[in-house]
């Protein structure tokens, strides 16, 4: 036969295929929409917006050197995508509610994996499933870390980068104090957060050499020293970016320092990358992966059926369609919550009002901030904060973002107990707050902590859905079609008493006089 008329013959089934290949894109599309909320809110991962692209590069430069294509078509293949593909509907209602829930992006990203891999299975087999795995699980590298280990790895990096910053300021003969992440210098304290803790360039050091290592196709040990080498050399920058904070606030003032805190960033990254990259191609293979005779076959041998793709994506907008009737027709019952003021006390002893830094609002990007202190009749010692959020898709994964578990230990404090929740119903306002106590050098510390909607569901005894980190909680909002609402947060510290329950018995006394019906 000659060439001319075989050229449409071997280029048809990847015609025909691309109604199939434009479904498997949308679906990834949808998977990366849902976890892009967590890069846009989140700093730390930031990266991820680049991922997208930087996976379909490792994946174009698999594609020269594929094996060749052995198609595999088993029986239960088709109800194994079917089922997958059909996923998409629970995903999509679930994250409507629940934006935040990262065991969710998880299921999802994993789902998307095996739908590919079934996809790769059909066309080339088990041998492209294992030549294009790795530029496939690199796409997870977007995905956040699930919220307990990625505040131990937070927590963890950032004291261990403030005790290696004191380390390193003393040597400079500048005596400084580590309270967790906090460091105490003659003009004040310095805190050491994500960014100048490194975690943010960890992760996207992280990134950065996994891509390396793909990129330049590297052994498993090359990898591996890739790897090390990166951790080691973002440590070793950002305690040198620390340390310059450090000694530059112990010796011109947080002003000076504030002001050069960006630069200075900057310029630890611009060392950083460039030495990253430059340690790859030292390390990376001289010869890279031969390039197969096979690779002037056929680009597909099979065609994905014309009817698969189109269904998929009919599903896909049968999927966006339910859930927007579905919370829309719940949204209509949802009902205003019992509206409150704080009032401060502010002819209390020692009342004085705070405001919060300019760095702390960047992060929790509230719309409204208040914060102040006071000493009660007693002496002890109160101190709270009021901060809300505009209805919106983020709202509360903002809100949620700032919890007592989460942001005391960044200043040094230390969990001690957890009591559970406790209602409590100022002024006929129904409040639940959750109960814990921590420690620090000052002492014990009781924190109440209350997260409010500006909307529930009719059914709903209180206003804050119980447990709403809770999996209960989670499916209840999306039964309820909660979504996009404006979220509140009122935390109280009381330093003085010397149980929870004089520390309760406290609160209850002074909590209808902060909060006002109305």
């Amino acid at each position: 036969m000659p060439l001319k008329s075989m050229k449409p013959i071997m280029s048809r089934p990847w015609q025909e295929s691309f109604a199939g290949l434009v479904a498997l894109l949308a679906c990834w599309l949808f998977f990366f929409r849902e976890i892009s909320g967590e890069w846009k809110v989140n700093a730390q991962y930031s990266y991820g917006y680049v991922v997208p692209l930087l996976g379909a590069v490792l994946f174009c430069r698999r594609w020269p050197d594929r094996p060749p294509a052995e198609p595999a078509n088993p029986v239960w293949l088709p109800w194994l995508v079917a089922g997958l593909v059909f996923l998409e509907l629970p995903f999509i209602l679930v994250f409507e509610a629940n934006p935040e829930w990262r065991m969710l992006y998880w299921a999802n990203g994993l789902q998307m994996l095996a739908l590919t891999c079934a996809l790769l299975f059909f066309l080339g087999g088990r041998r492209w499933v294992r030549h294009f795995a790795p530029p496939l699980a690199f796409m997870l590298i977007a995905v956040p870390w699930p919220m307990v280990q990625e505040q131990w790895a937070i927590q963890g990096l950032m004291r261990f980068v403030a005790s290696l910053t004191v380390v390193v300021v003393g040597i400079l003969g500048i005596p400084g104090i580590q309270h967790g992440n906090l460091i105490e210098v003659g003009t004040g304290i310095v805190g050491i957060d994500e960014a100048c803790s490194g975690v943010r360039s960890l992760q996207s050091a992280l990134m950065l050499s996994l891509f390396l290592g793909e990129m330049h196709r590297m052994s498993h040990a090359r990898r591996l020293v890739l790897l090390a080498c990166s951790l080691v050399l973002v440590l070793v920058a950002n305690v040198t970016r620390t340390s310059i904070l450090v000694w530059t606030a112990a010796n011109h003032g947080l002003k000076a320092m504030e002001s050069v805190h960006d630069t200075v960033g900057l310029v630890v990254m611009f060392i950083v990358l460039p030495c990253l990259i430059g340690l790859a191609y030292l390390i990376k293979p001289r010869f890279g992966p031969p390039v197969p005779p096979e690779t002037h076959s056929p680009i597909l041998l099979r065609k994905i059926p014309a009817v698969a793709g189109f269904a998929t994506l009919a599903w896909l907008a049968l999927c966006m369609g339910l859930t927007e009737a579905w919370y829309r027709s719940h949204e209509s019952h949802l009902v205003p919550n019992t509206p409150w003021t704080l009032k401060w006390p502010d002819q209390d002893a020692g009342f004085h009002k705070s405001e919060i830094s300019q760095t702390s609002l960047a992060i929790l990007r509230c719309t409204d901030s208040q914060a102040a202190s006071w000493l009660d009749d007693n002496g002890n010692d109160w101190s709270a904060f009021l901060l809300k959020w505009a209805p919106g898709r983020n709202s509360e994964q903002l809100a949620k973002g700032h919890r007592p578990d989460i942001c005391f230990p960044a200043a040094g404090s230390q969990l001690v107990e957890d009591y559970g929740l406790v209602q409590l119903q100022p002024n006929g306002v129904k409040m639940v707050f959750h109960n814990q106590m921590f420690s620090n050098s000052a002492g014990y510390m009781y924190v109440f902590y209350c997260l409010w909607s500006d909307r529930v569901s009719p059914h709903e005894e209180n206003n804050t859905d119980k447990e709403v980190e809770s999996q209960a909680g989670r499916i209840r909002a999306v039964l309820d079609g909660k979504r996009n609402l404006g979220q509140q947060v009122l935390e109280i510290v009381i330093r003085g008493p010397d149980t929870d329950d004089a520390a309760l018995k406290l609160l209850k006394a002074q909590l209808p006089d902060l909060v006002r019906h109305g």
